[in-house]
């Protein structure tokens, strides 16, 4: 499936490029910059898992728009950019005898000290290739649907807590302990899905369905997460 994918996108960026032989003018009017700071909704997070309902997020990308018909109310676009996205929760990651990774909750307390985790929390941040269509109508609203792939290019997972191991003990009662471990076992490389955003101008909404899982397919929780929240084009208002 990834490697279908990418090829298709490649065949799309490549017979787009040269369908025309735009002039430095037409490549200025037709590149455009993108900003979505968005919210991610983790999918079949393990029921004895509490995440958190707010993961911050954000993509920045540069995009550049091929018209499809004379009034450019039909356009192709294919552009890159680097997207950065959070899992918060109130677990620890570990590793089980045949490699797969697993997340477990913290205790409330052990032996009647209270355990108290500050953050815990699974960032990853991808270089993404968007493309798709675009269509203008004349009131100036923008409606965008296309299909995104990314390539992983750092992961971490960070913890501020009390220092709890998995031998259920408690060690140092009170003291905050800070810990990030990057490299994450059995993280997925690559993340794809398709999305849709509405802009009025240079500012609008926007949703990405991530077909993929976090990680790889049996290796750890089939988790992925739904996008959802806001996109700005500052140089789009035409």
């Amino acid at each position: 499936m990834k490697r279908i994918t990418t090829a298709v996108l490649f065949l799309l960026i490549a017979v787009a490029a040269f369908s025309q032989r735009p002039s430095v003018e037409s490549i200025t009017k037709r590149f455009r910059l993108s900003w979505e700071p968005f919210n991610d909704f983790w999918m079949n997070v393990p029921d004895s898992i509490s995440e958190r309902k707010i993961n911050q997020g954000v993509n920045v990308y540069g995009l550049y728009t091929f018209p499809m018909d004379k009034k450019d109310h039909v356009s192709f676009f294919a552009g890159a950019g680097i997207g950065a996205h959070n899992f918060y929760h109130n677990s620890l990651l570990e590793l089980n005898n045949s490699g797969v990774t697993y997340l477990y909750n913290l205790p409330d307390t052990i032996n009647g000290t209270s355990i108290d985790s500050k953050i815990s929390k699974i960032s990853i941040t991808y270089i993404d290739i968007p493309f798709g269509f675009q269509y203008k109508m004349k009131n100036q609203m923008h409606f965008t649907l296309g299909f995104k792939v990314g390539w992983k290019i750092n992961d971490h997972w960070k913890y501020k807590g009390d220092c709890y191991e998995t031998d259920n003990e408690l060690y140092d009662a009170g003291v905050t302990m800070k810990r990030k471990y990057s490299n994450l076992p059995n993280i997925d490389k690559f993340h794809y899905g398709p999305f849709i955003t509405i802009n009025y101008k240079w500012f609008g909404i926007m949703a990405n369905y991530q077909i993929s899982t976090l990680f790889e397919k049996d290796k750890g929780p089939e988790v992925y997460p739904i996008s959802v929240g806001l996109t700005f084009k500052p140089f789009d208002s035409k």
